[in-house]
């Protein structure tokens, strides 16, 4: 029975089979050859499957063809299959090469093939891919931080895209708080060249550690961010649509120094004494008790935000140009509210987006700018399908790539964004998902079929990753680099 070890048994275009000996260490996700020598095709294949195959006493193995190559050396979809009988062996030297080939730039980690780290295939996404948006799942300590900080890292060395974090936690400017060995995207070796960061630390420690302060004006807001921060009801948004017209920075000027209990409305025949006629007349049909809760908010709001939300200094100018150059913008808030957090992302990233837009329309901004990618923490918070606090960044799903902006949504809930959303995003990094809907979800989104990987992702190890992307071929099973060690490598 020995001659039918390693050798095909059975096969379709998308499955094949094989017998290897029971004490043989194959793994799910291990990549291997099958060669049709008659016709010199090789078949990339990755094992799917196993289960004790009793008459020979060995292990039945499923695989799954990612791709062929014949004489001409193209790298092509498999169209054919090779005969039974074929041999099924490991990948060679000039075969990890040619898988090489594929990887992009914006490197995260080593290939893995089973248990296997294939040191040779450091594996990177194209930055060309970051505009059609980018989904990161992870479930609680997958090491989601370290893949982000890893991702920084190597947009910093390329200079071939330009990224916005925002980081509430304080983790990724100097490193995890409290542990001396930890290690932040400052202390990156081209920092100086390649990061800008943006805080709301005070002067000392952002002098210390070369960073900026955030400043963000009153233009720089939008009157519909409010719903980020506030539970609205009804007639609260009706004020909100109501004021849409006018300039944020008026708007606050009206609900600061204008007292709405002395607002004229339909039922009254007072007139309105202030410096904001049109918006009175606006609002004056609107609910009293709304405009009360609005105002109320707008002044709590600029209360808690006073350290860095001013009426004229502004920030963004110097974000967009250090996205421009495509340089990663960090925007560190440590102990910010998750409301909070939503809000100021919304504000740099409209103006992001507005910019672009603006300059698309009037100068016919080309890719050659560079792409950019906004990133979206529990992303769940703003594009579920349900929520109506999706401001910006459902605009930019939708339309964002025409103008070279992605959105990178993390979230560890899959099955709570918009099926919309998520049809649009062409890259998705997945760190493993205990919950079967989750995984489903994911697969029906995915540009390759990941349906074939669940049991692959559902035995993911920490650090570990299934990516898929336009710009590779075929879904590619990553070991994440650990970041203080990936510094290293550049000191």
């Amino acid at each position: 029975m020995e001659d039918r070890y390693n050798q095909l048994t059975g096969t379709d275009v998308l499955t094949y089979r094989w017998i290897v000996p029971s004490e043989s260490m194959t793994a799910v996700g291990e990549l291997v050859v099958v060669s049709d020598e008659k016709k010199s095709i090789r078949y990339f294949t990755r094992v799917t499957g196993m289960h004790h195959e009793y008459e020979s006493g060995g292990v039945l193995v499923t695989g799954f063809p990612i791709g062929c190559i014949g004489s001409d050396n193209i790298f092509r979809k498999p169209r054919t299959i090779p005969p039974l009988h074929s041999p099924v062996r490991g990948m060679d030297t000039e075969e990890i090469s040619l898988l090489n080939m594929f990887m992009g730039d914006l490197e995260m980690g080593c290939m893995m093939s089973g248990n296997r780290l294939i040191s040779e295939i450091p594996v990177g996404i194209p930055p060309s891919v970051l505009n059609q948006h980018l989904g990161i799942f992870a479930t609680t300590g997958m090491g989601k931080s370290n893949l982000m900080k890893v991702l920084c890292a190597s947009a910093i060395v390329t200079r071939k895209a330009g990224i916005l974090l925002t980081d509430p936690h304080g983790e990724y400017a100097t490193g995890q708080p409290g542990d001396p060995h930890a290690c932040g995207l400052v202390h990156h070796p081209l920092a100086h060249v390649g990061l800008s960061v943006f805080t709301i630390r005070d002067e000392s420690f952002a002098r210390m550690h070369g960073l900026k302060p955030l400043k963000i004006s009153h233009s720089d807001l939008s009157i519909a961010d409010l719903g980020l921060i506030f539970d609205l009801s009804h007639d609260q948004y009706e004020v909100i649509h109501l004021l849409m017209p006018f300039k944020t920075d008026e708007i606050l000027d009206f609900f600061i120094h204008d007292d709405v209990e002395s607002l004229p409305s339909h039922l009254r025949t007072t007139a309105y004494i202030g410096n904001h006629q049109d918006i009175a007349q606006r609002v004056r049909s609107a609910s009293p008790d709304a405009l009360r809760l609005v105002q109320r908010q707008i002044r709590t709001l600029l209360d808690l935000t006073s350290g860095f939300v001013n009426k004229t200094e502004s920030s963004f100018p110097e974000i967009i140009s250090a996205l421009d150059e495509n340089k990663v913008v960090l925007i560190d808030i440590p102990g910010m509210s998750d409301a909070a957090e939503l809000f100021v992302l919304s504000a740099i990233s409209r103006s992001i987006f507005k910019d672009r837009q603006n300059r698309f329309i009037n100068e016919g901004l080309s890719q050659t700018n560079g792409n950019i990618l906004i990133s979206i923490e529990e992303a769940q918070r703003v594009l579920s399908q349900r929520s109506e606090k999706t401001g910006i960044f459902r605009e930019i799903a939708m339309e964002g790539r025409k103008f070279g902006v992605g959105i990178g949504v993390i979230t560890q809930q899959p099955k709570n964004i918009d099926q919309r959303v998520l049809a649009q995003m062409n890259t998705l990094i997945v760190m493993g998902l205990a919950d079967r809907q989750d995984r489903e979800i994911i697969a029906s989104s995915a540009k390759h079929d990941l349906r074939i990987l669940d049991t692959e992702i559902q035995t993911l190890d920490r650090g570990e990753a299934i990516i898929s992307t336009i710009g590779i071929p075929f879904p590619v099973s990553c070991h994440i680099h650990h970041f203080e060690e990936y510094l290293n490598w550049y000191s």
